[in-house]
């Protein structure tokens, strides 16, 4: 504990170098978080719209399939969720790029 408040207090005395070191270490992790995001969030959606294209296919073929009237209103009813499920999660993703574009986590971080 003596040590850790020894070191808290040296952070806190060293003037303009800590404050100029900490300044880089955030704009290092802003650009480190804003490239990371434009390289997954692109490749999310589309692994998100080829999964609900696939499923779409799978649940309208058993729509297709169905025999009774009871199975068929399950199947539309699967259908359904997956429909509002991918286009949440599209949404979601999409939402997400265009705030990492738009600078918002910029302005979360100042002195980037």
């Amino acid at each position: 504990m003596k040590n850790l408040m020894f070191k808290m207090s040296m952070l806190l005395t060293t003037g303009d170098n800590a404050a100029q070191a900490g300044k880089d270490a955030l704009e290092g992790a802003y650009k480190v978080f804003y490239q990371a995001m434009m390289y997954i969030l692109p490749f999310v959606l589309a692994v998100i719209l080829l999964l609900g294209i696939f499923f779409g296919i799978k649940l309208g073929i058993a729509f297709a399939r169905a025999d009774d009237a009871d199975a068929r209103e399950k199947a539309k009813g699967q259908l359904i969720n997956m429909l509002i499920g991918v286009g949440v999660a599209a949404v979601i993703v999409a939402v997400c790029i265009i705030l990492v574009n738009s600078g918002v986590f910029r302005n979360l971080f100042p002195t980037v």
